[in-house]
């Protein structure tokens, strides 16, 4: 049997052990926090509900052809838009915000052609003034073929001036594959290389906020403005999901330490009891004292029930449901209690605790309430409030 000693060695080295948890899970949230802010916001970009004509046809929207067939219409000043060379001299004028120095001028009568030119993605020119600009689409995150920039400069210039070799990847991150590359391919893409991103929540230069809301805001036609917004808000759900990938690298890259990953998971699985805990402290608190209820309860492990007030012949009782987010609250009497629904109305109107309160969308017999979960001292003050109405009440009533 081990002695007093014995035990307080093992004690001792217990606390030891919590302590050393306790810093280094505090140090892997710390690290991850700015990437979980990152994913929510991605997450909330995901959820937006607005109709969009491109989601209807979502087979198409993640091809590589969609996006540079969209791009190019715009672009050229012969289509069917009605806005001649606008959206072009509106492109020229992001690219100068990226550090170009074109004149816009000379794409007046801009053309755009699709991969007729050695499968170049969109190849802006002017036969007039001989200039061209070279766009390569990997809004869908396609890898680059060989030497694909150092070649189609190669090519292109055999007709044409060069102004600028346009990249135009989902979101930031994603660069041109440089690996076999010669020194003379670099010397001679990287000046007129420029990196446009489809959309950029930090700021930089994006397709976006440089090209398509300039182009939206100036365009006069209803239909046409309507297909720009809406492009433009297919391209920002789009790299949304591109940067899921992104902040997920970062996370995992947070998470590669053996000991920082044991303490994410134990950080989930609390997580994942906290709702159960918070249920229990509930419980515990007012087990003992919850007249006019004749008892308190847990349902479902997260569920904290205070059962069988009875107020005027109204059987009346309270859930509240624990999570992460706080305590929903549900003041109701129960369907098979044969509610009298004029009378609880009367109750609701009468207890002060119960201000602020709505009805359920689902009974007229049950009003509800959201208390967030850094509000718990707000929550023990309603429940204090409400037992004690509720006592008066019943006084009052008899």
């Amino acid at each position: 049997m081990a002695g007093k000693a014995d035990i307080g060695v093992l004690l001792s080295r217990w606390d030891e052990a919590m302590q050393e948890w306790e810093s280094r899970a505090k140090l892997v949230l710390e690290r991850c926090a700015a990437v979980g802010e990152e994913y929510d916001l991605r997450r909330q970009e995901l959820e937006e509900k607005a109709f969009n004509v491109f989601n209807v046809i979502s087979d198409k929207y993640y091809l590589e052809n969609f996006h540079s067939d969209i791009i190019r219409f715009f672009l050229d000043s012969q289509e069917s838009h009605g806005e001649g060379n606008l959206y072009a001299r509106l492109f020229v004028e992001m690219l100068n915000k990226a550090g170009c120095d074109i004149d816009a001028e000379a794409y007046s009568d801009a053309s755009a052609v699709r991969e007729k030119e050695k499968r170049i993605d969109i190849l802006l020119s002017s036969e007039r003034t001989g200039r061209a600009i070279i766009i390569e689409n990997k809004i869908n995150n396609a890898p680059d073929t060989a030497r694909q920039l150092p070649r189609y400069l190669e090519y292109a210039s055999v007709s044409h001036k060069i102004d600028a070799i346009v990249y135009l990847p989902a979101e930031r991150s994603k660069t041109p594959d440089m690996n076999d590359w010669t020194g003379d391919d670099k010397a001679r893409v990287l000046p007129l290389l420029r990196i446009i991103p489809a959309f950029d929540r930090a700021g930089s230069v994006n397709l976006v906020d440089d090209w398509l809301a300039p182009a939206e805001a100036a365009t006069s036609d209803a239909d046409v403005r309507s297909v720009i917004g809406q492009y433009s808000r297919l391209i920002r759900k789009l790299n949304s999901k591109a940067m899921d990938a992104v902040i997920m690298e970062k996370f995992y890259n947070e998470l590669k330490n053996e000991e920082d990953l044991k303490v994410a998971l134990s950080v989930r699985n609390m997580l994942n009891d906290l709702p159960g805990y918070l249920a229990l402290r509930l419980y515990d608190r007012y087990a003992g004292r919850c007249h006019p209820f004749s008892k308190v309860w847990i349902y479902k492990s997260f569920d904290t029930v205070f059962e069988q007030a009875v107020i005027n012949g109204v059987y009346l009782k309270m859930d509240i449901w624990c999570s992460e987010g706080g305590y929903d609250v549900y003041f109701w009497s129960p369907d098979d209690q044969n509610p009298n629904e004029a009378e609880f109305h009367r109750v609701v109107g009468e207890v002060a605790a119960l201000r602020g309160f709505e009805y359920s969308n689902d009974s007229r017999t049950k009003v509800w309430r959201h208390f967030s979960f850094f509000d718990e001292a707000g929550l023990h003050g309603f429940i204090g409030s409400l037992l004690s109405d509720l006592s008066e009440l019943a006084v009052r009533k008899r």
